[in-house]
């Protein structure tokens, strides 16, 4: 019998004089973790004061506590008693750690995600550089336009008490920037009520996808690719099917024969410039891919992330603009132009579809930054977006001209380099003789961060490349960060000429 117990003990009170809260806490545990069983007799007050030693008083107070939280239950003329309703050991202790009771399936660990983990260590240390994926330089930015603007777009919230119904106003202001925007810039026939506004292409991508896949659904991508796409992709339980690369881009001649082998549902695609390689797929390529689509019923996302900025003739316009296709979503962000740290992309589609992204959106995202929303719309109607992509399109060509140079000095025919289009990174394969893998963990000990290129596999397999963003650098960074480069290129041993290859001029 539990009368029969040494209460002290039992309630894990200590020699002092016990409180009323004391013996209410002391009550919670022991029920909590099953040492007092739902329907246990407990003692009555007088006896329970003898136990313990404490006043009588204490111990009505203590019981009548417990009984108002439900931990006890208390029987006319039988008594009181712990609660029938509680199950034993299952109720959490008030203030006390609990290990959460699902048990959720670990994350993948995405490599891709190691480079960026390894430049936040660096930026303590002084001198350390990172060739990035392609990021502006966040130097280059208007600041005093953005402060401007950005208390303009404050000061209008609060005046006109629009702010307090959220970013619906915002939103709607940014989505007809936008559609203005991508009509006359990208020949995309839309209107604000086919944009739908998120917080980064990964969140696009997450939205998009969760609507669109379903368990076993086949995705095709890229051979080589975005990471977080896949992760994505995946954890929706999605089937990935890679397609091959050349040096126009995405194989679009194996598309028929995947079709055929499998019911695809969605293919991936970064055909502007492509990711991570950064060539441009010509036109002949995007009309027979617009066309499988259709035959084969399966719909095309497109992520144009870099659409800004391109250095030779007039960018493509996106797969998107094709008047007859029906199959397009179209992904694109203002953070490539105004810095990671304001957080908007969008995503282009039929209506419909925008309507069932907005519906996801509402139950995951919730409401946008409305002063940003307002601020980037005016950035856009007042023409200052413009502006200022005209004014850093000429420095990051110069810089990238600048990169071109340093590789052809340091490495000669050791690399060849894809005679990208645009973008703000290039693609450099390197001779057999060079490790890239070997010279990525070099270039670390020398505070240089850059990504191995089978970072940008699906699966994980070797490509002896890297991918150097030079945009974030400037002139005297890059040339520092090329002579890191070739320097942890030497550590590995003198490598051999690269066969049939050689630097190709952009």
């Amino acid at each position: 019998m539990v009368q029969l117990r040494k209460w002290q003990p039992l309630l894990k009170l200590d020699g002092a004089q016990a409180s009323y809260r004391q013996i209410v806490e002391g009550l919670v545990a022991a029920i909590s973790e099953g040492r007092l069983r739902p329907g246990t007799p407990l003692p009555g007050t007088r006896e329970m004061a003898q136990l313990l030693n404490v006043n009588r008083k204490t111990v009505i107070l203590a019981y009548e506590e417990a009984e108002t939280k439900g931990w006890l239950q208390s029987v006319q003329r039988r008594g009181t008693f712990v609660s029938q309703q509680l199950a034993p050991g299952t109720a959490a202790v008030p203030g006390a750690v609990r290990p959460f009771a699902l048990a959720l399936p670990e994350e993948p660990a995405v490599a891709y995600f190691k480079a960026n983990e390894q430049a936040v260590a660096q930026q303590g240390r002084p001198g350390a550089l990172f060739f990035d994926n392609g990021a502006c330089d966040h130097r280059l930015l208007p600041q005093a336009v953005l402060h401007r603007y950005y208390r303009n777009a404050l000061r209008s919230s609060f005046t006109s008490n629009s702010v307090r119904h959220g970013s619906e106003c915002s939103s709607r202001n940014l989505r007809s920037a936008l559609a203005d925007m991508l009509r006359h810039n990208r020949s995309l026939n839309v209107g604000a009520e086919h944009i739908c506004l998120t917080q980064g292409v990964q969140m696009s991508l997450s939205l998009v996808a969760s609507v669109l896949l379903k368990q076993g659904d086949v995705v095709l991508v890229e051979h080589l690719s975005y990471p977080p796409a896949w992760e994505i992709f995946r954890q929706l339980g999605a089937h990935l099917v890679t397609v091959e690369l050349d040096h126009e881009g995405c194989r679009v001649d194996q598309l028929e024969a995947l079709c055929r082998q499998h019911k695809v549902r969605m293919m991936y695609i970064t055909p502007h410039h492509q990711f991570p390689t950064t060539v441009s797929l010509p036109a002949g390529r995007r009309q027979q891919l617009l066309e499988l689509a259709r035959q084969h019923a399966f719909c095309v996302v497109e992520e144009d992330y870099d659409y800004e900025y391109h250095f030779a003739g007039r960018p493509y316009l996106p797969l998107a603009s094709d008047r007859q296709q029906r199959h397009v979503i179209y992904i694109g962000s203002l953070s490539k132009p105004l810095g990671s740290t304001f957080r908007c992309s969008y995503i282009v589609a039929p209506v419909e579809v925008t309507t069932a992204l907005e519906r996801r959106a509402m139950l995951t995202l919730g409401q946008g930054d409305a002063v940003m929303q307002q601020m980037l719309a005016d950035l856009i109607n007042d023409g200052e977006l413009k502006k200022h992509l005209r004014r850093v399109n000429r420095e990051y060509r110069r810089r990238r001209e600048t990169l071109l140079g340093c590789l052809r000095d340091a490495f000669g025919e050791q690399i060849s380099v894809q005679a990208s289009e645009g973008g703000l990174a290039l693609w450099v394969r390197f001779a057999d003789g060079i490790n890239v893998d070997q010279l990525v963990d070099n270039a670390l000990e020398l505070d240089l961060v850059v990504r191995s290129g089978r970072q940008f596999s699906p699966f994980g397999h070797a490509e002896n490349a890297l991918r150097l963003g030079f945009a974030s650098l400037d002139a005297d960074e890059i040339r520092q960060a090329t002579q890191r480069l070739a320097d942890a290129a030497k550590a590995i041993g003198k490598a051999r000429p690269c066969i049939a290859t050689g630097l190709r001029s952009v």
